[in-house]
């Protein structure tokens, strides 16, 4: 399955859970506060409506900063009867699955993601929304005290993804030096065992776990991970056994959040 693929199903995945648990929602749920900072559970819904649209409508470059889009759709839907805003979800729910299937645009086509306000890949940008989508359901779940959907096919866009950008984390935010080698290993649902390693040119990949000997070595669930991955918690509200370099493995740490 391509990495288009992927996104599309982890994009329709996510939104099925959402509108499932929505329509199970009271209005008293409707307004608990999630770990996304200053939205309650109805403000998720009203962010993961807007953003579909906009998706829906072609996702064409925002007129303003990225986040002006992303807060504008939220006070839009603010305040709108629960029920409207999940008929609204499931009607675009229909108009993106067949967008989806149809793959109307090629995943080379250009698209705009709208974190990095930048013209991407289409499939880039499938990607992103895959992660956002996949991120606020278990905002949702968290608020609801209703768990899962922790390794289904959204979470492994995020897991590959935060893999991604590991290399950058590691060398520029974390600071580490040519010779580290930063192994990260997850427990649950997505368990994972990688290095990234830095050569002598100060340039960083991900390797095997056992490619080279770690320099630090950090071990969590995958859960833990994911938090720290999308910016819902902090290193000190986590568990992890270091070993080797903690501080180093404690920069990596505190810098893992890809979230916009």
């Amino acid at each position: 399955m391509s990495a288009h693929d992927r996104a599309a199903a982890a994009c329709r995945h996510s939104l099925h859970a959402l509108a499932t648990i929505g329509d199970q929602l009271t209005d008293e749920q409707w307004a608990v506060p999630t770990d996304c900072p200053g939205w309650t559970v109805g403000d998720v819904y009203a962010h993961v409506v807007s953003l579909e649209q906009w998706m829906a409508d072609g996702g064409e470059a925002p007129q303003g900063p990225p986040q002006q889009l992303i807060d504008s759709g939220v006070d839009r839907w603010r305040g709108t009867a629960r029920t409207e805003v999940l008929a609204a979800l499931h009607t675009l729910r229909q108009v993106r699955e067949r967008q989806l299937t149809a793959e109307l645009r090629s995943a080379d086509a250009p698209g705009w993601w709208v974190w990095a306000n930048t013209a991407v890949p289409f499939a880039v940008q499938l990607s992103a929304r895959a992660f956002d989508l996949w991120v606020h359901e278990q905002d949702v779940r968290r608020a609801l005290r209703h768990p899962g959907n922790l390794g289904t096919a959204g979470a492994q866009v995020a897991r590959d993804l935060v893999r991604q950008a590991l290399p950058r984390i590691v060398v520029k935010k974390a600071g580490a030096a040519p010779g580290a080698a930063m192994r990260i290993t997850t427990l649950g649902e997505l368990p994972q065992d990688f290095t990234v390693y830095v050569d002598e040119h100060g340039r960083a990949a991900v390797v095997p776990a056992d490619a080279h000997r770690s320099t630090a070595h950090a071990t969590l669930s995958w859960e833990a991970y994911a938090l720290l991955a999308s910016g819902r918690s902090t290193r000190e509200r986590q568990q992890v056994l270091l070993t080797g370099d903690a501080a180093l493995a404690e920069r990596v740490l505190d810098q893992l959040n890809i979230a916009p």
